[in-house]
């Protein structure tokens, strides 16, 4: 129904690539949805500004990148900041592009030790601080993120703490970035 969005008829689905890949993550921009998959990523955009018709389309966006952290993936700027196979990647509307040149022999040192990353890395948004947190292990005995590499959006650098946390939200009411404990 026009402007209800949670009342849907059962036929009106669409299937997002192939059946046997699973759906990571979904994340949304400001004019498109971005579907993670494990083998790639796809773009959903459309409109339904004509009321009973939904004009949606699934694109094969990227099939060279694929999200490693899932929780890593996060908004900041319009623009989706996460941990993947060519880095970590900022994707936009257009394009992905890898922004971790600078530390990639860390992040590939991450990424090569092992798969405990996956299940405890995880991304969080700064605006106001124009960052992208990334918080990840050090050693593949890791089960919590032991380390962060902050991006500043503004100045293209990144610096890293060692801090031991398992979770990260930023509070939009003070402004202010609260972890869990490990």
């Amino acid at each position: 129904k026009y402007q209800q969005p949670d009342a849907f008829p059962l036929v009106n689905y669409l299937d997002v690539g192939a059946k046997d890949r699973e759906i990571k993550r979904i994340v949304p921009l400001r004019d498109s949805l971005f579907i993670i998959k494990e083998d790639g990523i796809y773009k959903l955009s459309g409109d339904t500004a004509v009321a009973g018709t939904n004009n949606f389309n699934i694109a094969e966006f990227d099939f060279s990148v694929q999200v490693l952290a899932p929780n890593s993936a996060v908004v900041l700027n319009n623009q989706i900041y996460a941990l993947a196979t060519q880095g970590v990647v900022s994707i936009s509307d257009t394009i992905v592009s890898i922004i971790s040149r600078p530390i990639e022999n860390q992040i590939l040192q991450i990424v090569k030790a092992g798969t405990s990353y996956k299940a405890a890395s995880f991304g969080v948004s700064y605006e106001s601080d124009r960052s992208y947190l990334l918080f990840t292990v050090s050693n593949t005995t890791d089960e919590v993120a032991t380390q962060v590499f902050r991006y500043n959006t503004f100045t293209n650098t990144w610096t890293k703490w060692d801090i031991s946390k398992t979770c990260g939200i930023v509070n939009f009411a003070d402004d202010k970035l609260y972890l869990g404990a490990s």
